[in-house]
């Protein structure tokens, strides 16, 4: 019996170390430092028209549920939308995001919204006072976060691209110039992303920021195409590679992760029960221990064999 417990928590032990690194969900990028936190500001700006806002508070929301979904809670998720995506709650956001996150935390900013550029500066338009393009490659910037990923979904947001372009910074914009003004269709197409699979080209059900990122691409001007128009935007990616960046877990990666993180605490409970059946073999009759320790082998053997069928299933 003692080689197939052996074998048993020898072949347990590697399994455990994967799961950790691949299977239960940390969404930062693929080699975090020890502590590392994802932070979340998901904003939607002035809708103007109400059927402007009520798009930009559903996808903002939506936003926030992928962005919940994968970090387990929305403890780390600051979300701005409506009446309170204010100049000043922004600004106030970002300047407590930058007294909280560490460098080797990491950011991900999604603005939603209308955007300007008269020629010479890009504007966010907001309930309010709108928020200028410098003022807020300011306030990014501040954040000392080692990674960022800034998703700018608004109209002529492609005017930012040269000026909030930063080392440790992966920078998407709906648009390829501030010249690209219309509303954009980017943010309706990134959102349906983060629960689509066909999204997921690797089938590992992540959707990483590369795959949304390549989906919305896609999405966006086949939408022109299918209507017979000139497309008016074209999305842009640049700085850090997008596809280290989880951007969203599909429902059955977080049902399939949630049964792994039980099957492992009871595949433990079991080790837990051999090692305490071990230490009192020398007060129990031998065929009684080898009994008990028989039916304890067995549930072991059958755990680890639910966890094989579930990691096959990735």
């Amino acid at each position: 019996m003692r080689p197939f417990v052996g074998l048993v928590r020898r072949f347990a032990g590697p399994v455990r170390r994967c799961v950790v690194l691949a299977l239960l969900f940390v969404p930062l990028w693929l080699a975090p430092a020890a502590n590392a936190e994802l932070y979340y500001l998901i904003v939607g700006g002035l809708g103007g028209e109400p059927a402007y806002a009520n798009r930009f508070l559903a996808q903002t929301e939506t936003l926030a549920d992928a962005a919940a979904r994968s970090l387990g809670d929305d403890a780390r998720v600051t979300l701005l939308n409506g009446e309170d995506a204010t100049r000043e709650a922004l600004t106030e956001a970002l300047q407590g995001l930058a007294e909280t996150v560490t460098p080797a935390d990491t950011l991900a900013v999604f603005l939603v919204g209308h955007g300007t550029y008269d020629g010479f500066a890009y504007k966010y338009n907001l309930p309010g006072r709108d928020l200028d393009g410098e003022e807020l490659a300011e306030l990014l910037g501040a954040v000392p976060a080692g990674r960022q990923l800034v998703v700018n979904t608004t109209s002529a947001s492609g005017a930012v691209l040269e000026s909030w372009a930063k080392d440790g910074r992966t920078l998407i914009t709906a648009t390829r110039s501030g010249g690209e003004r219309n509303a954009t269709r980017f943010a309706e197409h990134w959102t349906a992303a983060l629960s689509s699979e066909s999204a997921d080209t690797n089938r590992n059900g992540i959707i990483t920021a590369q795959e949304a990122y390549d989906y919305t691409e896609r999405m966006v001007a086949e939408s022109y195409e299918n209507e017979g128009t000139l497309a008016t935007e074209h999305p842009q990616l640049t700085g850090e590679p997008a596809e280290s960046f989880t951007a969203a877990r599909l429902a059955a990666r977080v049902a399939l992760t949630q049964e792994l993180e039980r099957l492992f605490a009871e595949l433990d409970g079991l080790e837990g029960q051999v090692q305490a059946l071990r230490t009192r073999r020398s007060e129990m009759d031998s065929d009684v221990y080898l009994n008990e320790l028989q039916a304890l082998l067995l549930e072991l053997a059958l755990v680890q064999q639910r966890i094989d069928d579930a990691r096959a299933e990735e």
